[in-house]
């Protein structure tokens, strides 16, 4: 019986050929006369079939046998490559999957019998050119393990890379600590040691983040099959444009945001294209905007009839009929994501209007992003998700205000000035320095501390998302190296806190959300 450690190996391997194969055939979409494509189609399945002959996966051996069979006719021109056998090759690539991932939780292959057959239907014509064998320089005296490349990878958890980062931090922390003490006391030798071990650790833990981090590309590719086979089975011609602009993301928030984006998509597809449409679009981009990821799920479909939104908020009462008739526009698209409120009579497990969207703007928020929506009639609709970037080690401008201890990354900090005077700014709007005026942001209105009548001692001016801001400090302030911990859940619901960090002396301290703030 083989190991299970060859089988990760084997597991962690096929999962990166799998997502080869998908890129080669929705290539093939777009150019199905490509030999080049096809001959790498080719080698890829051969790869594949070597791995599952050394792991004895006899059923998925012959499987990929006959894919290799109906690559290589096509390859030669004895079968044309049409709708009929891509459609076939993507249904493999998923039955593929699900062995994979059948091997992965039991150890067993699924049964192939039924997808084989389908294979074979395609195979019609006789290989009358020369073998993609031979043009594509694969010796039939090699052996299929020769043929065979498995990268050494190995699959961590989410919730393993979590508890390594929680430990780097402590250990991190330790150093700081160990560093300051051996300033305060003069101890020359074990502060030189505190910082070499202060590198090693920030070494450690770039290379922690590292493991953590995962490209975008890396997700979106197997989307575009995702659109096609929901579209196919509404009889629907759908079409996906992926901008990903070679972006990463922490794996931890990738799992939860690739939910968020398939349910958006398949909305997309079955609210939003309709039936009769022949150029059905989505667009699904991705960008930086500040200190935040934002994501943009839009399709040029029918739109939403904000009117039947309304009437079935009034009729599950969910809004009077009243409220309804003096409904703002804010109101308005905030009721796409209550709970209950759906654009067609009956729901279906593809789409799930309503409550899916309801559960999307929930994990939306629970991640410390945002969702909004527009759409008009006949033009499409669009979603925009933006979601907070995580913070690691950051300078800070520390400062204190009644029973709080609070800081702000330096990075959104232009300057910091002193007023002419004490005077107590949180009354007022605006803040003048040079020739520019700053919205003043008000703590003590946002944190509800109104009995405090601070006089500021310091003013920090931003320049936030185009916005000119001005807080004002009461008390002295400090500039800090704080490392992000994971937000407590008591802290999640606060609007202004980002999260906490702590300081070199295992000090907790709030940090700031000036993107809430400056809303």
């Amino acid at each position: 019986m083989i190991s299970r450690k060859y089988t990760s190996l084997y597991i962690a391997s096929n999962k990166k050929q799998l997502k080869k194969l998908n890129e080669i055939i929705l290539s093939l979409v777009k150019k199905p006369d490509s030999n080049i494509l096809i001959e790498n189609m080719f080698r890829l399945i051969h790869s594949m079939k070597g791995g599952a002959a050394t792991m004895s996966f006899k059923k998925t051996v012959e499987f990929l046998h006959t894919l290799e069979d109906i690559v290589e006719a096509v390859y030669n021109g004895s079968l044309k490559l049409n709708r009929k056998i891509l459609d076939t090759f993507f249904d493999t690539v998923e039955v593929l999957r699900r062995n994979l991932e059948s091997i992965g939780k039991n150890g067993r292959q699924i049964a192939l019998d039924k997808q084989m057959a389908v294979l074979r239907t395609c195979f019609r014509g006789q290989r009358k050119n020369a073998s993609v064998r031979q043009k594509a320089n694969l010796s039939q005296k090699k052996t299929i393990l020769n043929d065979l490349h498995i990268d050494a990878e190995i699959a961590v958890s989410t919730d393993h890379l979590n508890t390594l980062q929680n430990l780097c931090d402590d250990l991190l922390i330790g150093v700081m600590q160990t560093k300051n003490l051996a300033k305060k006391q003069g101890l020359a030798d074990i502060l030189s040691l505190s910082v070499e071990t202060d590198t090693t650790v920030n070494n450690l833990r770039r290379e922690l983040e590292k493991l953590r981090i995962v490209p975008l590309s890396d997700i979106f590719s197997s989307l575009p099959y995702l659109v096609r086979d929901i579209a196919r089975e509404q009889g629907k011609t759908v079409a996906l444009d992926l901008e990903d602009n070679d972006l990463s993301l922490d794996k931890a928030i990738l799992d939860e945001l690739i939910e968020i984006i398939i349910q958006l998509l398949k909305n997309a597809v079955s609210h939003g294209i309709g039936l009769n449409q022949k150029n059905g679009r989505i667009t699904l981009r991705a960008a930086l905007v500040d200190d935040s990821m934002e994501l943009l799920i839009s399709d040029n479909g029918r739109g939403i009839n904000w009117r039947d939104i309304v009437a079935k908020a009034v009729n599950n009462k969910i809004i009077s009929a009243a409220r309804s008739k003096k409904i703002s526009r804010k109101e308005l698209d905030d009721l796409i994501f209550m709970s209950g409120i759906s654009a067609t009579e009956n729901t279906d497990f593809v789409s799930g209007r309503g409550i899916g969207l309801s559960l999307v703007k929930d994990r939306v928020q629970a991640l410390g992003g945002k969702i909004k929506v527009t759409s008009l009639p006949g033009k499409g609709t669009t979603f925009v998700v933006t979601i907070p970037l995580p913070l690691s080690i950051f300078r800070s401008l520390v400062l204190r205000l009644g029973p709080y201890q609070l800081a702000m990354p330096l990075f959104h900090v232009t300057s910091v000035v002193r007023p002419d005077k004490l005077i107590n700014l949180e009354e007022q709007k605006w803040f003048t320095s040079g020739y520019h005026k700053y919205r003043i942001l008000s703590l003590t209105k946002k944190l509800s501390l109104r009995s405090l009548k601070p006089l500021s001692k310091y003013v920090a001016l931003m320049d936030y998302n185009g916005k000119h801001l001005a807080l004002p400090i009461a008390s002295n302030i400090q500039e800090r190296e704080l490392v992000m911990k994971k937000t407590p859940a008591a802290l999640k619901r606060l609007d202004y806190i980002k999260g906490v960090g702590v300081t070199s002396d295992g000090q907790p301290i709030l940090i700031l959300d000036i993107s809430q703030l400056s809303q």
